[in-house]
């Protein structure tokens, strides 16, 4: 008999309240989660950042990195995705392990988020960018949230990307803190 091919992804989380916890998120074609060792790298980057912090997370995909803030310190995980199943699965999740004041997942397109928001006058401590590569969506993203701020002086804004797309991408208005680049997959760390 033939083995079935999974329907979803599973994960670990890698540190924090939740460490080990196992997180599944259905399997489709333009969404997988990071790869542990990059989710790793970046977090352990922003653990002095993330104690208290409200955190945004702009295409959420599987919810790896909106559980991961959440683990590590973050008091607040907002995310954004648009995908009604990965949303579910988030929000499922959470409830599950009572993080459901912490941590939801809203189904809206991104950039109708950011406008709504903003017409809220919600900031964020940090602001995670993570949209389908080779699509122009960390240019778009920037302009809107250019626009509809959500940032205060000392919030950090991270936009993962192709390390191919570096260049072509308008960083303007914003300043690059820093680039850390892991493998083929680059986070820059904006403050605007």
């Amino acid at each position: 008999m033939e083995k079935q091919p999974r329907s979803f992804f599973e994960f670990q989380i890698v540190a924090g309240e939740l460490k080990g916890r196992t997180i599944k998120a259905p399997q489709l074609a333009a969404t997988r989660p990071p790869l542990t060792r990059l989710r790793r790298a970046i977090f352990d980057f922003l653990v002095p950042f993330l104690r208290d912090a409200s955190y945004l997370d702009l295409f959420s995909g599987t919810g790896s990195y909106l559980f991961e803030a959440v683990s590590r310190g973050a008091i607040r995980g907002v995310g954004v995705e648009l995908n009604r199943q990965l949303v579910d699965s988030i929000n499922n999740q959470a409830a599950g392990f009572g993080l459901s004041k912490r941590l939801a997942c809203r189904c809206l397109d991104v950039f109708a988020a950011i406008e709504d928001l903003s017409e809220q006058n919600e900031k964020f401590d940090i602001i995670m960018i993570a949209p389908p590569q080779y699509e122009g969506l960390i240019d778009r993203t920037l302009e809107s949230l250019r626009s509809h701020p959500l940032t205060t002086e000392d919030s950090l804004i991270l936009c993962q990307h192709d390390s191919s797309e570096t260049a072509g991408i308008n960083f303007q208005g914003f300043v690059i803190q820093q680039q850390r680049r892991y493998g083929n997959t680059t986070f820059s760390i904006l403050s605007g």
